[in-house]
């Protein structure tokens, strides 16, 4: 019941400085209610400094709050928040690693880059290598060699993305 939850949680926050405090803060964010989530992001990220927020939250099983944590790294500009967006790079859900891999490729972090242009998501690749291209990065013509040369899927359905990445790629 998300009426319980949030008097548990508003208890929590109250008891935020015992020990374990920020725990239980913690366990909100993989809240079933996304506004329970929200609440418990938008609190714990107002009283803490550190990325152990950002961190935490993009460790949610929602992929609303892991997109709430990359925006929120993306505003760091640091080595430890850049770090971090490469983690986000294996994200299940598209839209949380492409946003955290845009970031990447506006901050001109050649070392992730280069990583990513060897991830398992074929997205991820596509834009790292491009990205590693532009700056004449020789790391680029491997992965994107495989993905124009990639052979045409047989299921219908593949073929459309299959045709966008090889494009891509080129």
């Amino acid at each position: 019941h998300p009426d319980v939850r949030r008097e548990a949680m508003t208890e929590a926050m109250a008891g935020v400085g015992e020990p374990g405090g920020w725990d239980v803060i913690f366990e909100f964010l993989n809240d079933p209610d996304p506004a329970l989530r929200a609440e418990a992001y938008g609190f714990a990220a107002k009283k803490t400094k550190g990325l152990e927020t950002l961190d935490a939250a993009l460790g949610s099983r929602y992929p609303d709050l892991r997109k709430a944590a990359v925006d929120g790294l993306v505003k760091k500009h640091t080595a430890a928040a850049q770090k971090l967006l490469t983690r986000a790079l294996d994200d299940e859900e598209k839209g949380v690693r492409l946003a955290a891999l845009e970031a990447l490729v506006d901050a001109d972090a050649l070392p992730a880059l280069r990583t990513a242009a060897e991830n398992p998501h074929a997205d991820v690749r596509v834009r790292a290598a491009r990205a590693l291209a532009g700056h004449g990065d020789p790391a680029a013509l491997r992965p994107l060699l495989a993905l124009a040369t990639a052979a045409e899927p047989d299921e219908e359905e593949r073929r459309k993305g299959w045709a966008s990445l090889a494009e891509s790629a080129l």
